[in-house]
């Protein structure tokens, strides 16, 4: 019945307080934070205030500008009903408190200009039902514009909760998972702003929001592909093209890489694959997954080992790139957990806690879901994510007392992006700690919800989903510099080798979503520049090579003008399979050098034959432009050779009897001389 008479009162309140369409706050160009609330926790006694900043972030003055507390008189007791609510109408908080001082007189906001505002209202004067669920709180702005007009409606909001629970109830598990990955454009990032960002914005906030919570309810998500991109920034000799990169600056980088590595090896640390692969692409072209994937598991761990950091191993797809078909993928490769979105499990409900177990073919995967609240109106500050881990915890407490089975918890996944500002750094951590809860909340991080024995997920997932991934012809191409990248590092000598699998990994990562086209530029250069330095190991050899028998060697000679060392062979085919040539063992050649080695071959009864040569690593993968070349024997058999022998035989024998011959011609000549009578005769 109280249920019943609590959604009731919500459903009067949404239809009487809501504001009309007109009151949309970017039509005003005025723009409101909270900054402060205080207490975290409502109670009946005590007083509201609340502290935050508006700005003009129009070209024209408001004037009269004055800031109202917002709260209904009855609190939200499930998470649907503040779901309905804000999804109903962003705007909407509750009762505007307009009694006299308890709205803030902020005055004119020149354009640009802001101004803070700072609202006391006591409990006692609001007449709230009391305890029992979620108050939304907030503030509204009202102002005059430049044309003297003004609206009851507000032209500036912003919305958080303030729980209200008994005191009596038990401690929920609390924390805050603090995710680490690039989250600039990966085609053509703002290494100025980045660096900016490290030395004193979001980045060095962010750092320190996470070094601010407790251990025990502190679980980080790193990308180690976030500490390589930043150590750039450090190396005068790396940094980008185009990017001026201050000493000062350089060093805040410096530091922020070491206290992150230190926030690491201190927390419970979950590693995700080196720059987010696309995981739903992979799983919609597998036809190079496996070969992919290993190169994948190759870069993290590399990544690992430099930066000297450890951590159970973790998947991470894009908020709306889940299928069923890929979790299955995910289970087969590891048993480790894996951050989805609460679109990704439509079925699932918070009673069944944040960690939660997917039966596969391939065994259980736990599944930590993102079951945060919509977003409210007004940028998220520390005070409004506090709020929300608190309302959480109130909400789980509800689910937990009227539910004996009820796993529900307050562990709340962090946006990478957000900005705590300089002053909140700590603020958020208080939500999960037990003394700045107001024992609301007990510190835990999500691997002991893991070991928790999680409730199982029986409900749907996406068999398919419209999300755009990468396109089949950039995972061919990445595959295409990944059999690039093995063979290169096959021919160099194990000194001169490079880390190349996480070039290959960086193309796949899900942040090149947005310039497909500009990463296929960007494999398609990486490609050519190792096969222009392949293209400088080449073989040298004539076209055509004469034995002079049918048994022999001969030379050819492998050319390095490469600057590197390498290691190859020789892989000689010829087109007469009865001819039998051995392969060349592998060598060294030092850069700029030449080695010849000598071929021996056995023609046989052949004259003549074709013989390709390739070089190939030692593995026997074979490279470059084959040389190819005929080899001829000077060789004309036995019998030719019985002809040649008896040809000269009887060349000397003509000779000899030519000469005989003629001497006894000689020797006749004196006989005639001494008988004339003879020849008268």
């Amino acid at each position: 019945m109280r249920a019943w008479l609590t959604a009731f009162v919500v459903a009067v309140s949404l239809l009487v307080g809501a504001p009309t369409p007109q009151a949309d706050a970017s039509e005003g160009s005025l723009a409101v934070r909270i900054d402060a609330l205080t207490p975290s926790a409502l109670s009946d006694r005590g007083t509201i205030r609340m502290r935050g900043v508006i700005r003009n972030t129009g070209d024209t003055p408001w004037s009269a500008v004055q800031a109202y507390l917002v709260i209904p008189r009855s609190p939200f007791q499930s998470r649907a009903q503040i779901q309905t609510a804000i999804e109903d109408g962003q705007s909407y908080t509750g009762e505007r408190v307009i009694d006299a001082g308890s709205f803030d007189e902020v005055g004119t906001l020149a354009p640009g200009a802001s101004a803070p505002f700072d609202i006391r209202v006591p409990v006692r004067r609001l007449g709230l039902a009391g305890p029992g669920g979620v108050y939304p709180v907030g503030v509204q702005v009202l102002a005059t514009d430049a044309e003297g007009e003004r609206s009851s409606n507000a032209v500036a909001r912003a919305t958080t909760f303030l729980p209200w629970v008994d005191d009596s109830a038990a401690a929920v598990p609390a924390g805050l998972v603090f995710p680490f990955t690039p989250t600039w454009e990966a085609a053509d990032p703002d290494w100025e702003q980045v660096a900016g960002s490290v030395a004193n914005g979001q980045l060095r906030n962010y750092l320190d929001a996470a070094r601010a919570t407790p251990r025990a309810g502190r679980t980080i998500v790193l990308d180690p592909s976030l500490l390589d991109e930043l150590a750039h920034l450090t190396d005068p000799d790396e940094v980008p093209d185009g990017a001026e990169v201050t000493q000062e600056q350089a060093a805040a980088v410096r530091l922020w890489l070491d206290q992150l590595r230190e926030l690491a090896l201190d927390s419970t640390t979950w590693i995700v694959s080196y720059a987010r692969p696309d995981e739903l692409a992979l799983n919609r072209y597998p036809e190079n997954a496996e070969a992919l994937w290993k190169q994948v598991d190759a870069a993290t761990s590399a990544a690992l080992v430099e930066h000297a950091l450890t951590g159970s191993r973790a998947s991470w797809p894009t908020i709306s790139g889940v299928t069923r078909s890929m979790l299955e993928d995910v289970r087969a490769r590891d048993d480790g957990p894996t951050l989805v979105s609460r679109r990704s499990v439509p079925d699932w409900e918070p009673r069944l806690g944040s960690v939660v177990n997917l039966e596969t073919t391939s065994g259980p995967l736990p599944l930590l879901v993102n079951g945060t609240l919509p977003d409210t109106p007004g940028v998220e500050t520390a005070v409004t994510l506090r709020q929300r881990v608190l309302t959480d915890a109130a909400l789980a407490v509800l689910s937990r007392e009227s539910d004996p089975g009820s796993r529900a918890d307050a562990l709340t996944i962090v946006d990478p992006s957000w900005n705590p500002g300089a002053s909140g750094v700590a603020v958020a951590a208080q939500a999960v700690s037990v003394r700045g809860s107001g024992s609301l909340t007990r510190p835990v991080t999500a691997s002991d919800l893991v070991r928790a024995s999680p409730l199982s997920y029986t409900g749907s997932v996406p068999d398919d989903v419209d999300t755009t991934s990468l396109p089949a012809t950039l995972l061919d191409r990445v595959a295409t510099f990944s059999r690039t990248a093995t063979l290169f590092n096959e021919v160099l000598v194990d000194d001169e080798r490079v880390d190349l699998s996480r070039s290959v990994v960086e193309d796949l990562s899900v942040r090149w979503r947005q310039d497909p086209d500009v990463a296929l530029q960007k494999v398609d250069r990486q490609i050519s520049a190792l096969q222009s330095e392949l293209a400088g190991i080449s073989i040298d050899s004539p076209s055509t090579i004469t034995l002079s028998s049918r048994r022999g060697g001969f030379p050819l000679t492998v050319a390095n003008d490469t600057r590197r060392t390498v290691r190859v062979g020789l892989s000689l085919d010829a087109d007469n399979p009865a001819l039998d040539l051995q392969d060349i063992d592998a060598v060294e050649i030092a850069p700029g050098e030449r080695h010849t080695v000598t071929v021996e071959v056995d023609l046989g009864e052949q004259t003549s034959s074709t013989v390709t040569a390739r070089l190939v690593t030692e593995s026997g993968a074979g490279f470059g432009d084959p040389a190819v070349f005929n080899i001829r024997s000077s060789n004309v058999g036995l019998i030719v050779w019985i002809a040649m022998g008896a040809a000269g035989l009887l060349v000397i024998a003509t000779w000899a009897r030519r000469f005989l011959g003629r001497r006894r011609r000689r020797r006749a000549e004196p006989d005639a001389t001494e008988h004339p009578e003879d020849d008268d005769e």
